[in-house]
């Protein structure tokens, strides 16, 4: 099953996807998502292009789990999304995928200003691994 996820900000949006067998996730290009219309407009080309059965999206909860406000816009840019695609849209908590991609990239030598280039879409492939790993103990 292939599975696409995404990593929404406002500044950036992370975008990965899994392989066929929904075993690895690998991180494609970052989206710019100043301007939501068009950073939609490309993940609408991206999910065309990709054809995933369910796309996760990571919900930034805070660490007592609350709700953050930056939730609220990640929840109604998910519907958003399902209204334009019809899709099978999954939140998922993306508490620390962020930090964890970070030490991923440090670990493998990326500079600082190269980080900040791929840290969204490192962060969407940690979430979408994390998922997928759950999966498979599931079944």
């Amino acid at each position: 099953m292939k599975i696409l996820a995404v990593d929404y900000g406002l500044a950036r949006t992370g975008v990965a996807v899994s392989d066929a067998t929904g075993t690895i996730a690998t991180p494609l290009d970052c989206i710019p998502s100043r301007n939501e219309d068009r950073m939609l407009g490309t993940l609408l080309g991206v999910i065309e292009r990709i054809k995933p059965e369910k796309i996760i999206v990571g919900l930034p909860l805070r660490t007592d789990m609350r709700r953050s406000e930056m939730a609220d816009k990640v929840t109604a840019f998910c519907e958003r999304l399902r209204a334009e695609t019809g899709a099978d849209i999954e939140l998922c908590n993306e508490m620390y995928t962020t930090v964890i991609a970070s030490q991923l990239l440090h670990q493998n030598e990326k500079k600082s200003k190269e980080q900040r280039r791929l840290i969204d879409s490192a962060a969407a492939a940690v979430l979408l691994q994390g998922y997928l790993d759950k999966l498979k103990q599931t079944t």
